[in-house]
């Protein structure tokens, strides 16, 4: 386990400097931070009940993986952080996100899913194929079941703590990376090796 939570932590650091430099020029902000103050690895189960209010509504931007590998990930906004950064994005006031929050929202999500996507295909060393990004606002647990459901048969789920910051707004979420078993498997044996090359 400690062997995977190593391999997350880079994945974290590695996503997290793409995305930051991805996101500082679409928000014109140089000074932009991100960061993943802490990784887990959830079982099945665990994740199942990780979510502590299931009817909190909430900001999901979803993609799946297809082709050689199938994995499922998304990034989770609580609603009142998702209205800050729509409102900071598209300098729109309102109390439920709009159309034009919503395609601002995937936009910013499309990029951090991509960034984590970029860095993970680096780490281990495949070509990975995402299909084109949704975006869904409803309660956490309506999402996180639909999530659990499209994923299929899996071993794990990585959750990775998400904290970003500008001089004019903090806030946090959750990115969720769902492999199958076949990609889980094609992991384990690729954390062993990166982290033998590590140590040289």
């Amino acid at each position: 386990m400690k062997e995977k939570l190593d391999f997350l932590s880079e994945l974290g650091s590695i996503g997290a400097s793409y995305a930051t430099t991805s996101l500082s020029k679409m928000l014109h902000d140089a000074k932009l931070k991100l960061t993943v103050p802490q990784s887990r690895i959830l079982s099945f189960s665990e994740a199942a009940n990780f979510i502590p209010n299931p009817e909190e509504i909430v900001v999901c931007v979803y993609m799946r993986m297809i082709d050689a590998f199938e994995a499922n990930i998304a990034f989770i906004l609580p609603l009142k952080s998702a209205l800050t950064l729509a409102e900071y994005l598209t300098s729109e006031k309102s109390d439920h996100i709009t159309e034009l929050g919503q395609s601002a929202l995937l936009e910013v999500g499309n990029i951090m899913l991509g960034s984590y996507l970029t860095a993970l295909s680096m780490l281990s060393g495949t070509k990975l194929n995402p299909v084109v990004p949704a975006i869904a606002v409803d309660m956490n647990g309506a999402i996180w079941e639909s999530i659990l459901a499209d994923a299929g048969i899996t071993d794990f789920v990585t959750v990775l703590d998400t904290h970003f910051s500008t001089d004019q707004l903090e806030l946090s979420g959750h990115l969720f990376f769902i492999p199958d078993h076949d990609f889980y498997q094609f992991l384990t044996r690729k954390v062993s090796g990166f982290l033998l090359e590590e140590s040289k």
